[in-house]
């Protein structure tokens, strides 16, 4: 725990954070890298050879046999796997087939944005192998810095929080120490090489981790009676359109649209009681076009694809044309995907459902741990101080998880899940405080010299809540040994994905 603990505030964390992502990234890039040796592109062992037909193969092998492709060509082959393929192939080409408009707009914007700025200096063109290091550079600065904003985020919610007893680190510096230890947990994501590659994962957690900030920021400093200032509106309405703008790279970006909810409902309710009707009148209309901005997005992809397929001018009319709420998303999701309600609940993917298994359990076992701290007479959520935090706000920041968690077990791929983990704060942050739990405490239980202090059979608050939290070790190991393993199998083009 002392190799984690942060040293000079919050520089000396960031610091640690970025060392500690130095390592992890260019390990498991070693990994993918070295994996094609194993399972070259052109073997009969490789899974698939699609790569080639993004990054070409025209030098992979010499004429003598061997290979002469250099080191950045073979990490750009090894990081072209999967969805990356259709990535690359948006990007440079928009959506060509139908089936591609299952995949965000997202990567496509930041390829042409940044072609845009080139085209400033000279005539400069990005090819396919320079897309691809583009778009993996941009995966890797939204990581590390999404791991920056998770760390400000626990502090926070838990900024005033004041253990009594903090043991041997000192007064007031547990919500600091879980920060630390939740950014850290993010860096070490089961995401693992997904957010590494040229995936939405990244760029779509450091969205949705600035959206959840300002949010938090703005929630937490609005009084119960609906008072505000306008920053707390300017926060608002630029989470909303952060959200939104993450659902241009993942679509369960949406989801997040439900935290807007509450506060559109508390304060229609302060406005029924008669209860600061001039501040709760601002706060319902910016909440309600905060929580319209998420959808915005996703709104307008959907129009743009009715426009290609549907109008007079199109030169076939889809099925889906004609459905009440033509959505072209959910119609080549369920068509060619074979996403939908328990379609995935076959046989063959009973493997698939044990290896998300340990992320599903995580994602409700933190989310169980959230609603059973809502209760008055909760005062620690682990190691965590709950006296002075918002409990409501750490409610609302845990739904989003909770329902992508139930989507991913009946609709969803559900192996995708370690990916989609990445963008939901709250169980690092949950995850974090019963590691610092664990550690501070330990695992065994004692008998208290204090009666006062101790609870039934002679155990302290702490011993139980130690031994509550003992399930986040084992979880913790298996997502650094999954790592490994998942940068192997994706570098070599093999399942799972």
């Amino acid at each position: 725990m002392a190799l984690l603990t942060p040293l000079d505030g919050t520089r000396g964390a960031v610091k640690s954070l970025c060392i500690i992502y130095v390592i992890r990234t260019l390990s498991l890039l070693l990994l993918a890298w070295s994996t094609t040796f194993l399972f070259p592109s052109f073997s009969p062992l490789g899974y698939d050879t699609s790569s080639t037909h993004v990054t070409g193969d025209g030098n992979l092998i010499g004429e003598d046999g061997y290979i002469t492709t250099n080191f950045v060509e073979r990490l750009v082959t090894a990081l072209t796997r999967w969805d990356a393929i259709y990535f690359a192939s948006i990007a440079k080409n928009g959506h060509r087939w139908e089936q591609e408009w299952a995949f965000g707009v997202g990567q496509s914007y930041l390829v042409h944005g940044f072609q845009w700025i080139l085209n400033l200096f000279g005539d400069y063109e990005m090819g396919p192998s320079s897309q691809i290091l583009f778009l993996s550079i941009c995966s890797c600065g939204s990581h590390l810095v999404s791991a920056v904003v998770l760390y400000h985020l626990t502090t926070v919610l838990f900024e005033t929080a004041r253990p009594k007893d903090t043991s041997t680190l000192g007064r007031g510096e547990i919500p600091r120490i879980v920060a630390f230890v939740a950014a850290t947990l993010h860096i070490l994501s089961p995401a693992g090489i997904f957010l590494v590659a040229p995936y939405n994962e990244s760029v779509f957690s450091v969205l949705s981790f600035l959206g959840y900030y300002l949010y938090s920021y703005a929630i937490k400093n609005t009084a119960i009676d609906g008072q505000h200032g306008l920053i707390n509106e300017v926060s608002l309405l630029f989470s909303g359109l952060l959200f939104g703008v993450s659902g241009l790279f993942r679509s369960n970006g949406i989801i997040n649209g439900v935290l807007f909810v509450f506060e559109v409902s508390q304060s229609s309710w302060r406005l029924i009681s008669g209860t600061n009707p001039a501040a709760n009148i601002r706060l319902f209309f910016v909440s309600g076009v905060s929580g319209a901005l998420v959808g915005v997005p996703m709104v307008w992809r959907q129009y743009q694809g009715w426009s290609e397929y549907c109008t007079t001018e199109s030169l076939t009319q889809r099925a889906w044309c004609s459905k009440t709420l033509p959505s072209i998303y959910s119609f080549v999701q369920s068509h060619y995907w074979g996403v939908g309600l328990l379609k995935y609940w076959t046989p063959g993917n009973i493997p698939l459902f044990l290896l998300a298994a340990p992320t599903l359990y995580v994602l409700f076992k933190t989310s169980l741990n959230v609603i059973n701290v809502q209760a008055p007479s909760s005062t620690r959520l682990y190691s965590l101080d709950l006296k002075y935090a918002n409990k409501d706000l750490l409610f609302r920041l845990t739904l989003p998880q909770l329902l992508l968690a139930i989507l991913a077990v009946t609709n969803y791929h559900v192996q995708i899940i370690a990916r989609l983990s990445s963008g939901l704060p709250m169980w690092y942050i949950v995850a974090a405080a019963a590691l610092v739990q664990t550690a501070t405490t330990g695992t065994k239980t004692f008998k208290s010299k204090d009666p006062s202090k101790s609870g039934e059979g002679g155990k302290t608050t702490d011993d139980v809540l130690s031994a509550e939290a003992s399930w986040v070790r084992p979880a913790v190991r298996f997502f650094l040994g999954y790592q490994v393993v998942q940068a192997v199998l994706y570098g070599g083009f093999l399942p799972p994905a």
